[in-house]
């Protein structure tokens, strides 16, 4: 039973223009990008841009050239085995493969400097230059592959008892082979260089949420429901 005609219908003017709002922000009215989808393509791309720690691993591997790894790396099915072995052929290692894993002998900061260059390829775009290297037409399964292979890399290191190996492997790992296969096609930008538009949707955001807490207040109170302390 409404209570209070005057607060009720305000609440429910503003909930109706703000689901009128709705409207933009799922309907492809954004160069066939709906309002949602434009906001989570420029999200991704500040993203990216801020998760471009690539080059400061690729300093880093130096340090583990000439120190060998051996390792038995598990594949799923033909296929993986098949790319693993291209991968770490490619890096120079010894490879033998077997009807379940491969078993892989080499420099391990060769590995990883290849694994690194895989990772910058893809991150900065350039998907042509590892399906040239590899003779394959999926960029982005490569860097799945080289994910793959290093968890159970850093896996067998531990095992041994080389840590700073383990680590730094895992370091590779997090930090160029994941942002590359996560941002796979996606292009960075800087948020001095979106600035406006980065500011007038948290703003937007915040308003928004804002706008929808008071309409349900008003149409409550205008019911008569209300909260309060005995």
């Amino acid at each position: 039973m409404i209570t209070n005609k005057a607060v009720f219908f305000k609440g429910i003017v503003s909930m109706a223009l703000f689901l009128l709002l709705l409207v933009p922000l799922f309907t492809p009215v954004f160069s066939g990008q709906t309002g949602m989808e434009a906001a989570d393509d420029l999200f991704n791309s500040l993203s990216k841009g801020s998760s471009y720690y690539i080059p400061v691993v690729a300093e880093e591997a130096p340090r583990f050239e000439g120190q060998q790894v051996s390792a038995k790396i598990k594949a799923a099915d033909v296929v993986q085995s098949e790319m693993l072995v291209k991968l770490f052929e490619g890096a120079g290692a010894s490879v033998t493969a077997g009807p379940e894993a491969i078993e892989v002998t080499g420099d391990l900061g060769a590995i990883l400097n290849a694994a690194i260059v895989d990772a910058d390829d893809l991150f900065n775009q350039r998907e042509a230059a590892i399906e040239s290297r590899y003779g394959v037409d999926n960029a982005r399964a490569v860097l799945y592959y080289w994910y793959d292979a290093s968890k159970q890399i850093q896996k067998s290191l531990g095992e041994e008892h080389k840590f700073e190996q383990s680590l730094f492997v895992k370091k590779v790992s997090e930090r160029a082979i994941e942002p590359a296969y996560n941002f796979a096609g996606i292009a960075p930008s800087k948020v001095s260089e979106r600035a406006g538009i980065t500011v007038f949707l948290l703003v937007f955001y915040v308003f928004y949420t804002i706008w929808y807490g008071f309409s349900i207040m008003f149409i409550f109170e205008g019911l008569g429901i209300s909260v309060s302390k005995h």
